[in-house]
């Protein structure tokens, strides 16, 4: 991995070989954020305390129901909402509103013990019933939480202690718990319909800020830090998240002092934007190795050449993988191993081999195979004397992957394959994808999406699973029950296993792969200090760096 500083001249190396795409654009207007839809009114806002943190983001929200608006939820969840634990920056579960829990030896029962002080923002007491009923609450009424109705056959409370009894093992409950912040039932008891609530004190969690405000004309939130926070004082006073509409037009206000650092959840800060942040002198970068895969490469098993293992094999030993970490990434990335996940995944195993670039074995093995160049083209020709085509699927609204895209079928048609690359919008590539119409497909794993289902991927491959950016093209029945088993223990050594077993059957049945792994940069203003890098919640803006963050 390079220096944060030796990336300049790479960056300037990468603009003079591959053009104008690569290179940082000119900035744009700020634009305004579209008025939210059913915004409560907010209290007034007291007088600015000492320490204000300023963030900016280019997401774009809509309304202030954390149910109703997945960015708004996910930020809530590191500013006025808590879980019941939080994944750690050592990768490991972290105690929050559960302060400890156990795990029954069959991972049938899970219970957790509620921290006693923790109270809402309007001063009532969190309880053990608030837990009970956040979970039933999502349960029977938030559509993205359907797993609980079939996972979970009780809740009960006993003194300090939430119970969740289960109808089946499920070793990935406490991940899964991650997610969902409780909500106080005294607010949304009555609440049928939690997508279309707009009292005003659907803001109110327990979390380390109160809401103050949310400002669309000017795309800004603010939030005060909570001074009877259960798990101590903060290090901040108050929190503006600052909403731009493009990428350029929140790095000039980086350079310009308008904010303090970069938010954004799963996404990745764009390397080109770096020089121009160095130039300013008052930018700083925190890194990271990126826990999710920024450019991935899928493999239809069902029909094809690329149903043949010893096909799939060719193409990945075809693949430069150097040259895309370096032009595409600026060199801030490194060559992945087949086992598909960075090593920032508990449980990595070191022992699966790295991907390899071998432009002779690949075409020797796809002679092997019959695929020939027959007719002296430079094109190898199928068993029935055609063109050997591909069809290259991506996404045409992400210009990293249209990148990524390019060189693959480059590097293919450099041992002899012909590409046909469809490039499409989300929607349509959900359907293509979907229809499996496609021989290779092109998708990124976000964060949380690496550590769903089974984890460490296996929900893009498990030809069980659905959802728009999963693959579900492997059904090996081996495959199927380490997913399945992995599924069914909470047992730490048994996790171990089955997660290296899992790597492993990755490089054996190659469904997909990685192109690239990264390192993620989190730029920020000199003289803030001490942040706490997190690999999920967002960089260096996550519920860890609230209480470890300081300034000169």
């Amino acid at each position: 991995m390079k220096s944060i500083r030796s990336l300049v001249a790479t960056l300037l190396t990468i603009s003079l070989v591959t053009g104008a795409a690569c290179s940082p654009q000119p900035p744009l207007p700020t634009g305004e954020p579209e008025a939210p839809s059913g915004t409560p009114e907010a209290p007034a806002s007291p007088e600015p305390r000492d320490l204000t943190l300023r963030v900016g983001t280019t997401r774009d929200f809509k309304t202030t129901n954390k149910f109703a608006d997945y960015w708004y939820g996910v930020l809530s969840n590191i500013t006025t909402h808590d879980s019941l634990i939080k994944l750690g920056p050592d990768m490991q579960p972290a105690p929050w509103l559960a302060r400890d829990w156990t795990i029954s030896d069959d991972s049938t029962a899970f219970t957790f013990t509620i921290a006693e002080n923790a109270t809402w923002h309007d001063g009532a007491p969190l309880t053990p019933r608030d837990v009970q009923f956040s979970i039933e609450y999502y349960r029977d009424r938030d559509p993205q939480a359907g797993w609980m109705q079939e996972i979970i056959e009780s809740i009960s409370v006993d003194g300090n202690d939430v119970v969740l009894k289960l109808t089946q093992p499920y070793g990935n409950l406490l991940t899964e718990f991650m997610t969902y912040s409780i909500v106080p039932e005294h607010i949304w008891a009555d609440v049928e319909k939690p997508l279309e609530y707009e009292g005003a004190d659907r803001v109110i969690g327990s979390g380390p800020f109160t809401f103050v405000s949310w400002d669309p004309a000017a795309g800004r939130y603010i939030f005060d830090a909570n001074e009877d926070y259960f798990q101590g004082s903060l290090a901040i006073d108050r929190i503006e998240f600052h909403v731009y509409r493009t990428m350029d037009a929140l790095v000039m206000a980086l350079a310009r002092g308008e904010v303090d650092t970069w938010w954004d959840y799963s996404g990745e800060f764009p390397y080109t934007h770096v020089p121009p942040l160095l130039t300013s002198g008052d930018i700083q970068f925190a890194t990271a190795t990126f826990l999710g895969v920024p450019a991935a490469l899928g493999f239809n098993l069902d029909k094809g050449p690329t149903a043949e293992i010893g096909f799939r094999e060719a193409v990945t030993l075809a693949i430069n993988y150097r040259q895309i970490a370096d032009l595409v990434y600026a060199g801030y990335g490194s060559v992945p191993t087949c086992g598909f996940v960075p090593p920032t995944h508990p449980h990595f195993d070191r022992d699966v081999p790295q991907l390899t670039y071998d432009v002779e074995k690949a075409a020797s093995l796809l002679d092997s195979l019959g695929y020939v160049d027959g007719s002296g083209d430079g094109l190898r020709q199928d068993s029935g004397g055609e063109t050997l085509t591909l069809t290259l699927l991506t996404r045409g609204d992400m210009p990293s992957m249209l990148r990524v895209t390019e060189m693959v079928a480059a590097d293919l048609r450099a041992v002899g394959i012909d590409t046909n690359v469809r490039a499409l919008d989300s929607s349509t590539w959900v359907a293509a994808k979907d229809a499996m119409d496609y021989d290779l497909v092109f998708f990124r794993a976000t964060p949380w999406g690496t550590m769903m289902h089974a984890s460490h991927g296996s929900g893009y491959f498990d030809s069980r699973r659905t959802g728009a950016g999963v693959l579900h093209n492997l059904d090996a029945r081996e495959y199927l029950d380490v997913c399945d088993a992995r599924l069914s223990t909470a047992i730490a050594e048994e996790q171990k296993r089955l997660d290296r077993q899992l790597q492993q059957m990755h490089c054996e049945y190659l469904p997909g792969i990685a192109l690239v792994w990264i390192e993620s940069v989190y730029p920020y203003r000199e003289g803030w200090d001490n942040w706490t890098i997190d690999h999920i919640y967002g960089g260096v803006v996550n519920s860890f760096s609230w209480f470890s963050l300081t300034r000169d």
